[in-house]
């Protein structure tokens, strides 16, 4: 697949460290499943060792300490003497079986695992409706402390202008979007902390279905989406 956009090196190092929540947890190891290049950076992470990285996990990011922590993780590394530790497995979902080819599969297996038996492809999902041209299901069953669900949204329909309290991950399955950072398809991760607002919109003749983790409420900008938020806990 011709992935051009990735969950940022932070995420994956919490991904790595086992520091995540699921419903982050699941979006990355879903992205994973059809990227080689993530796979490996997180498998070098894990191999760097546990004890850098619960350090830098439950410490504050601030603006150039992703900077210093690749510089102690170089440094490390050189050292001949270093003893390479394994990461402590605590996280709850693995990535899937290493996925090659030019097209996204249905449903990857984390992916997958997370849904009703019933449900074996995305035609399958009981969407229900949010608003015109816009369909969601929300994954009730992985635990978060905000939300994780699938949307549909229909050809040319966007999603209203907003910006994010937290973090938010989006991983496109299907279709393809565009918004203020750029154009994201099938595979691509839309990686966006609280300083950034957008307003995607479906750009081809093909409904785009993606899968959004946050870790708390959206901030929408319009009268209309903010009266109805707490309607769809969004």
């Amino acid at each position: 697949m011709n992935i051009k956009h990735h969950p940022t090196e932070q995420t994956l190092m919490e991904y790595a460290s086992g520091s995540m929540s699921q419903a982050m947890e699941l979006l990355v190891a879903t992205h994973m499943t059809v990227c080689p290049q993530c796979r490996e950076k997180v498998a070098e992470f894990e191999a760097m060792g546990g004890a850098v990285l619960e350090t830098v996990t439950s410490m504050d990011m601030a603006d150039h300490s992703l900077d210093h922590v690749m510089a102690m993780l170089e440094r490390e590394t050189a050292n001949e003497n270093l003893a390479i530790k394994e990461l402590p497995m605590t996280r709850k979902i693995a990535v899937g079986e290493s996925i090659t080819g030019s097209a996204m599969p249905s449903i990857p297996t984390p992916l997958i695992k997370m849904l009703p038996d019933e449900v074996t492809s995305l035609a399958d999902i009981p969407w229900k409706t949010l608003a015109p041209g816009v369909k969601h299901y929300q994954l009730k069953s992985v635990e978060s402390k905000g939300t994780v669900r699938l949307m549909k949204i229909a050809p040319g329909v966007s999603i209203p202008n907003h910006g994010h309290h937290g973090h938010e991950m989006t991983l496109l399955l299907k279709g393809s979007y565009i918004d203020d950072i750029g154009r994201f398809r099938a595979g691509d991760v839309a990686d966006l902390n609280d300083d950034v607002d957008h307003q995607p919109i479906a750009d081809t003749a093909e409904e785009c279905i993606c899968l959004i983790a946050t870790d708390a409420p959206m901030i929408f900008r319009g009268f209309l989406p903010k009266l109805l938020q707490p309607f769809f806990g969004i």
